[in-house]
């Protein structure tokens, strides 16, 4: 493939994009596939079709769920962030990935995070302390000093980022958005159960956000043993640690590759969210995944994207913390009639990748117009 500049021959050059996140994306030739990699490319590519020329800088090809062709993989060794218009990272690894490569003085760098931490640890609704913290926040200093645009997933982590950076470096909100043309249902994950199958499909942490790890293993292993009375089969789909959870109670089927992650969602009967502590600044990204496949959710009050829950009507909200209660909700969840179409046409009207990348397209519009 051309270098960027030559892509477009006999056109106005188009404005040229680096996207960066982890440099680690590939083990043993297979892209790991979760929600951070997943936003990563959809972004990417739906910049591509906006007409910019966007290359992902990461040490492999570009994965295979990649629905657009156009955007390439430029390996490190070869990444110049002087030859590019934008550079887009995506959460502090990404960030951190630029100032590895010496890109820290590109002058139009837009900021993806995820979580927001603050200058001292305990701050309700984040969940990362010590040194985990500790460098969070001096890569988030640096950020401040540096990136033009911050981008975040919602309002309490902008307020959060406000109260810890002031408000120099403009902020902006780009919740996760959804595929607009998914696979059909194929072949079905759990033929094998007998059960009826609630799911909870995300990363479970294994290098990070230890406290969270154990909250969730405990969560799901008290939950699972309370489905399982029910007749219900608590399935956990993604990567993480797992070594507290009793394979009697969950059945954990470990990670999948994004094109075949759509078949544990259309064939499971209720989808789960589980919120990181009684407060909470993060989105829960699955919540999004679940609707748009068609799946009821059942999600914890402390969630800050249940308004899709209650614009859609499409699940339940149960309190944070009772087991029991949500076990009930999902019981509920499964034996109710639900209406999927017009919680998918929702969706796709509201809350698709092209949606998201609008942002990105006026920030990116006004200072190259």
């Amino acid at each position: 493939m051309p270098p960027p500049e030559q892509r477009n021959p006999g056109k106005r050059p188009a404005v040229r994009i680096a996207t960066l996140y982890r440099r680690d994306l590939f083990h043993d030739g297979v892209a790991c596939c979760t929600m951070s990699t997943t936003r990563w490319l959809r972004i990417s590519e739906a910049l591509a079709a906006m007409g910019y020329q966007v290359d992902m800088i990461m040490d492999g090809p570009v994965p295979s769920a990649a629905n657009d062709r156009s955007v390439r993989a430029v390996p490190y060794a070869s990444f110049d962030w002087k030859r590019y218009d934008v550079v887009k990272t995506l959460f502090h690894r990404g960030f951190d990935a630029l100032c590895a490569a010496g890109g820290a003085r590109h002058p139009f760098i837009i900021s993806k995070l995820g979580s927001v931490v603050g200058d001292r640890d305990g701050v309700e609704g984040t969940h990362f302390s010590g040194g985990e913290r500790a460098a969070l926040y001096e890569t988030q200093r640096r950020i401040q000093a540096t990136s033009r645009y911050v981008s975040l997933l919602t309002e309490p982590s902008r307020l959060l980022w406000q109260a810890s950076h002031g408000r120099s470096t403009p902020t902006v909100l780009v919740p996760t958005g959804v595929d607009r043309v998914i696979p059909e249902p194929r072949d079905n994950p759990y033929r094998g159960f007998p059960e009826r199958i609630a799911v909870y499909i995300g990363n479970l942490y294994s290098d990070t956000q230890r406290e969270v790890n154990l909250l969730w293993q405990a969560r799901l292993q008290e939950l699972g043993g309370l489905l399982k009375r029910k007749g219900i089969r608590l399935c956990l789909i993604g990567p993480g640690r797992v070594d507290q959870i009793d394979p009697a109670c969950v059945t954990c089927l470990g990670p999948v590759e994004n094109s075949r992650v759509w078949d544990y969602q259309y064939f499971a009967h209720v989808g789960i969210v589980l919120a990181q502590g009684a407060a909470q600044h993060n989105e829960s990204s699955k919540l999004y995944y679940y609707l748009r496949a068609g799946l009821p959710v059942v999600s914890e009050t402390p969630v800050p994207n249940n308004h899709l829950l209650e614009e859609t009507g499409f699940g339940f909200i149960s309190p944070y913390g009772d087991s029991r209660q949500m076990a009930e909700l999902i019981e509920a969840a499964i034996r109710n009639p639900w209406e999927k179409e017009e919680t998918v046409r929702y969706m796709l009207r509201n809350h698709t990748w092209d949606e998201r990348v609008q942002v990105y397209h006026r920030l990116i519009q006004e200072a190259f117009a």
